[in-house]
């Protein structure tokens, strides 16, 4: 007979206190999920002590440096031996690492989050440190006993570049936080469009920042907002790139924006121009505000946003200005991919990612490895 006690899980989520990305929010949202719905699984938590977990069972880990690089060190260092003492005082418990960086000398039954292998495909200068660091660490997933891909895509290019079996990877999707939700006052106005990401090469900026030029040359007053972090070793590209703009008095780059509903809120339409991602929360985000999203078809941003949003060939600039102009001169239209956002966000949610990961975490604690 198969056991219904709960699985005693360890998840590591210390990037809640030193990540301000898409891991962070990963685990959150994770963590919320796994305790708001999931009583066959007793879950405990690494994490700062002062970290706010919704309830579930926290084990305080002070970090000894301030310094990223060295905190990235420390942190790497110590987790093997967190998990080991963690198991010899509560027994049997799966380890979850949530994070990219796959941790040296873990003992199994071991959980493996997969975002993305951004930098082992994508050939540009700024992921150049990271993909030395992936030809190191890579290798390691191998090792899990379970990998969770958070796409399709994600999971396939694991298997097609890492050498995983097929056998042991799950596809989880992210969900959406209720927190993002339609605003009754609608567009603003004066009107813009959204892009939410941080710089680099693949993000596409300039085919955003393209888009804005074609609108502005066609007589429309909406401005481009750019949010997202931009880190100082490319903040000299990223202002040339809007140098280079035809109009770049109508582009605001605003940087880090630390909450973003009531900039979704107001988009008129939302951009997703980027050419490579794991997942890809910010489109989900904008439709869960009512926003109308164009995004490229490309790795998982289709499988995130087809049925939700509208489509176009990727790095196609003619055609998404196309999509856009459309819903910004169609009133009802606009109206009609509002909804149909809005009905395709509420099918991504924690509580159904929280129910696959309790899935791996139970056949990982039953098989012993």
């Amino acid at each position: 007979m198969p056991d219904s006690s709960p699985v005693p899980v360890l998840l590591d989520a210390q990037s809640l206190s030193t990540a301000v990305d898409g891991t962070g929010t990963y685990v959150r949202g994770l963590v919320g999920g796994l305790m708001s719905s999931r009583t066959d699984i007793a879950l405990s938590v690494l994490a700062a002590p002062e970290t706010d977990l919704d309830g579930a069972r926290l084990i305080p880990v002070r970090q000894w440096t301030t310094r990223p690089r060295l905190q990235l060190m420390e942190h790497a260092a110590r987790l093997p031996l967190d998990v080991r003492r963690q198991r010899r005082q509560h027994g049997g418990t799966v380890f979850h690492n949530p994070s990219f960086h796959a941790p040296w000398g873990m003992p199994t039954p071991w959980v493996q989050t997969l975002h993305d292998v951004i930098p082992l495909v994508f050939d540009a200068p700024d992921l150049s440190a990271l993909r030395t660091r992936w030809q190191r660490f890579g290798p390691r997933y191998r090792q899990a006993s379970a990998v969770i891909a958070v796409s399709r895509h994600a999971a396939d290019e694991g298997i097609r570049l890492l050498g995983l079996d097929s056998q042991r990877v799950h596809v989880a999707l992210h969900g959406v936080s209720d927190r993002y939700h339609p605003s009754e006052d609608g567009p603003s106005d004066p009107p813009y469009l959204l892009v939410v990401s941080e710089f680099s090469a693949r993000k596409g900026f300039a085919e955003a920042f393209a888009v804005s030029d074609a609108l502005v040359d066609a007589g429309y007053p909406h401005r481009l907002v750019v949010a997202g972090r931009v880190h100082a070793e490319v903040k000299d590209a990223l202002n040339r790139l809007h140098a280079s703009a035809r109009h770049p008095e109508r582009i605001d780059i605003r940087d880090f924006v630390p909450d973003l509903v009531a900039l979704y809120q107001g988009a008129s339409a939302f951009l997703m121009t980027s050419h490579y991602e794991g997942f890809g929360l910010p489109p989900l985000e904008a439709m869960a505000c009512g926003v109308p999203v164009v995004a490229f078809a490309t790795t998982a941003v289709t499988e995130v946003v087809e049925g939700g949003g509208r489509l176009v060939p990727e790095g196609d600039v003619t055609a998404m200005t196309t999509a856009v102009r459309q819903l910004l001169d169609t009133p009802a239209l606009a109206a009609e991919e509002r909804q149909r956002g809005l009905a395709h966000a509420a099918t991504f949610t924690w509580a159904r990612s929280a129910a696959i990961h309790a899935e791996v975490y139970r056949a990982v604690s039953e098989s012993g490895r």
